[in-house]
């Protein structure tokens, strides 16, 4: 196992889900307030969820891609490639990229969330948390290289994401939706800016192996 690939992958993940935005936890906030439930158990609930999706495309997206006839090296690159996108977005954009739901949470910000779609699970859990971007990375993360190390860079990924979603809904929801916009802002832009690197090695990774270079 390359523990750089690892570290990278975990941070890949961590980033692109982003499970500490100010505007996901005021969201968890609120429906737990208003739904009159417990905050370790909705925090737990949250955690499972996001980790069944990641875990479930690591598992899923590699041999989904093989029956597809889709080359593994090919669509690293390519994975790799729009998550360089998704980095500069955020870069630019001092927000979470639409692949994460940003256009999503900008919605719920400005119209609020209806009853009916209101939920920890959905929005919150998938997209907001576990987006397409996400699941995208996961999949990108299990196929390349050698598939059984891919799968438990995956894997350790989606338990770190797990661990801080749960750790930001049960412990920091306090403290970071107090977080100025600026701030928040900030540290989207320097997410962004880690996330479009990871990116970048690991199109350059897929494009290696492609070509056999």
């Amino acid at each position: 196992m390359d523990i750089n690939f690892l570290i990278q992958s975990i941070i890949a993940l961590v980033l692109i889900t982003a499970p500490p935005d100010p505007a996901k936890i005021l969201l968890f906030n609120t429906t737990i307030e208003t739904q009159g439930r417990a905050r370790t158990a909705s925090a737990l609930l949250v955690a499972g969820v996001v980790l069944a999706i990641l875990v479930g495309s690591a598992a899923v997206g590699g041999p989904l891609l093989n029956l597809l006839g889709i080359n593994l090296d090919a669509f690293s690159f390519v994975g790799g490639l729009i998550i360089f996108g998704m980095g500069v977005e955020m870069l630019y954009g001092g927000a979470p990229s639409r692949a994460q739901g940003g256009d999503i949470e900008k919605k719920v910000q400005e119209e609020g969330a209806s009853d009916e779609d209101e939920g920890l699970i959905i929005p919150l859990s998938i997209p907001l948390i576990a987006g397409p971007g996400a699941i995208v990375t996961a999949i990108t993360i299990s196929s390349r290289g050698n598939e059984l190390d891919g799968f438990i860079a995956a894997v350790a990924g989606a338990i770190t994401v797990a661990i801080v979603t749960f750790a930001s809904m049960n412990y920091l929801g306090g403290l970071i939706a107090k977080l100025s916009r600026q701030a928040t802002a900030l540290l989207i832009r320097v997410g962004g800016l880690l996330l479009a690197t990871i990116g970048a090695q690991m199109f350059l990774g897929g494009l290696k192996n492609f070509f056999g270079l």
